[in-house]
């Protein structure tokens, strides 16, 4: 049953981060289907399940749910949120020794799943191989399916973006730094996250290498030489990438000249929204709509691209606020403060570009590390040995 537990989490991470199998399923049922799956294996999991001290952070975690799950008037949103909220509820009931297990579980299959997609990936870019057809998701760019991998057929005009088997880049380069950053980049104890690594590397996700980097410098940056190292390091990448080829190249054209300042952008990589979404949002500041969001007033088919403001359009800045609510209720007693703000800044900086608090590849990782690092999270002697023995089962 724990193995069954732990592949529903992870094709419960792919779901919600857009694996292309699933992707045109209706996520509400979908999410209820697992959520009953992961109940029953609990059920029958021979682990002692104890929320001594918790009882009070359990409650305010479920009436942040269930506030966010009232708060949406559309009743199908509403428990949408509601069964991909729940999971949490799960991780937080286990045993440490199986949350570990479960975090080098998902992290470690993840990575594994990540291989043939890197070699197919490679190969399509020197090699005509025959697909399993051409696909057009709404809202998504074309492809041609290799199962473990999905090669898009948008002409970046340099190399392909990696994403591996899900429907966008960015998706793929967030869900592996969250699960980075739940490891400590510890590369030396969980050798399959340069897996990752390299995809959010080829994924030339601008995003993904931001979060990465400032994730790492977090949490690993922590004295002068460690940062005059990482400056140096960081320069001669910049200067190597920006003489080879004469900057003719993949991160060239696709990373650092999005940095480059703009002035009515800010930087030229700021292509998140478009023109009609930055107008909508500028209208809901000035009439005060941003409160509870617009969807009943605006043609949301017409607003596009992703981030805060299309959030703050659907949501409303309540919506915004009962979300951080969520995350801070999730944080244990005695929690290790500097990696839970290191963590959280993340999320933040993901959720100005990418606003998709409530997906499983943010909350899984979040919630595990938060608790297997906290202070407060110990096992007794006699706890730790029937864990031992139970936790293949």
């Amino acid at each position: 049953m724990w193995t069954i537990f732990k592949l529903l989490n992870l094709f419960c991470v792919l779901v919600t981060s857009y694996v292309w199998f699933t992707a045109l399923l209706p996520l509400g049922p979908l999410m209820l289907v697992i959520n009953v799956a992961l109940s029953i294996c609990l059920g029958f999991l021979p682990l002692q399940i104890k929320i001594d001290g918790q009882t009070g952070r359990i409650m305010l975690i479920l009436i942040a749910i269930v506030l966010w799950t009232v708060y949406n008037e559309n009743v199908s949103i509403g428990m949408t949120m509601l069964f991909m909220y729940l999971p949490v509820m799960y991780l937080i009931a286990l045993p440490r020794e199986y949350q570990e297990d479960l975090l080098k579980s998902v992290t470690k299959w993840i990575s594994i799943l990540l291989v043939p997609s890197l070699i197919l990936y490679w190969a399509t870019l020197f090699i005509n191989l025959p697909g399993f057809g051409r696909y057009n998701y709404p809202h998504y760019e074309p492809f041609i399916n290799y199962l473990f991998y999905i090669k898009t057929t948008y002409d970046t005009g340099f190399l392909v973006r990696f994403n591996a088997f899900l429907l966008e880049p960015g998706h793929l380069a967030m869900m592996c730094e969250f699960f980075m950053m739940a490891n400590r980049y510890d590369f030396k104890k969980n050798p399959w996250m340069w897996v990752m690594l390299i995809a959010i590397v080829f994924s030339f996700s601008l995003a993904g290498y931001l979060i990465t980097f400032a994730g790492f410098v977090l949490l690993k940056v922590n004295n002068v030489a460690k940062t005059l190292t990482m400056a140096v390091l960081l320069a001669g990448f910049i200067f190597a990438v920006q003489n080879y080829a004469g900057g003719e190249n993949a991160v060239n054209n696709l990373i650092l000249d999005r940095l480059k300042y703009d002035e009515e952008k800010g930087i030229q990589g700021n292509n998140r929204f478009f023109n009609n979404t930055d107008f909508e949002f500028e209208k809901a500041l000035k009439t005060g709509d941003y409160w509870i969001g617009v969807t009943d007033k605006v043609n949301m088919e017409l607003v596009g691209g992703s981030g805060f403001k299309i959030y703050i359009l659907k949501h409303g800045l309540i919506g915004v606020l009962l979300v951080l609510a969520f995350y801070i209720a999730l944080i244990p007693p005695r929690p290790d403060w500097h990696f839970t703000l290191s963590f959280l800044f993340i999320l933040i900086m993901c959720f100005i570009q990418n606003s998709y608090p409530g997906w499983y590849s943010w909350l899984m990782p979040y919630v595990l590390s938060l608790n297997l690092y906290s202070r407060g999270n110990s096992s007794g002697r006699h706890e730790q040995n029937y864990v031992a023995t139970n936790i293949d089962c």
